[in-house]
């Protein structure tokens, strides 16, 4: 093969990979870590963040220093709500951030807000970041990102939609 077949195949990879990031990738084959992640929780017990007791769960990861997860907490909160309601177990880590920065952001989420200061929780991507998981330790879909940034009254259908997205209903 010639140096420009060779280029074009790298940038066509390259874009193939882009593409796999972007949408989410999330082919269900990478496992959480052996080792449980445990995380204090704003109200004062610590969970085990690597547990799932459902066929699905949803974990919310933020982070105090990140404008686009600040401009997106009243659709996030609507949306981990939402998916209670449907009966998938959902969570909201806040890290990534000095521990003051990481606990005066998950006030906004509420008492059960998970605190991951150190950055336990493994991610691919950036923040926020949509993280479904399954009972038997699979990363079943991953979505940096959020589709747009939407104030509350947020609509059913921008709900409906990320959760189809993500594979939640």
């Amino acid at each position: 093969m010639d140096k420009k077949t060779l280029a074009g195949l790298g940038l066509a990879f390259a874009g193939l990979l882009g593409l796999v990031f972007a949408t989410g990738g999330g082919g269900g084959s990478e496992r959480l870590p052996a080792e449980p992640i445990v995380l204090a929780s704003l109200g004062g017990p610590s969970v085990t963040w690597s547990s799932c007791a459902a066929a699905k769960c949803l974990t919310v990861y933020v982070a105090p220093w990140c404008g686009v997860c600040r401009a997106s907490t009243g659709f996030l909160k609507v949306f981990v709500s939402a998916m209670e309601r449907a009966g998938v177990p959902s969570r909201v880590v806040v890290g990534l951030g000095a521990p003051d920065a990481v606990a005066e952001y998950a006030r906004d989420f509420g008492p059960a807000a998970l605190l991951d200061p150190g950055g336990k929780v493994p991610l691919a991507g950036g923040v926020p970041q949509f993280i479904v998981t399954s009972s038997d330790g699979r990363i079943l879909k991953r979505q940096p990102g959020v589709p747009r940034i939407i104030e509350p009254p947020v609509p059913e259908e921008d709900v409906r939609g990320l959760a189809s997205h993500l594979g939640l209903m």
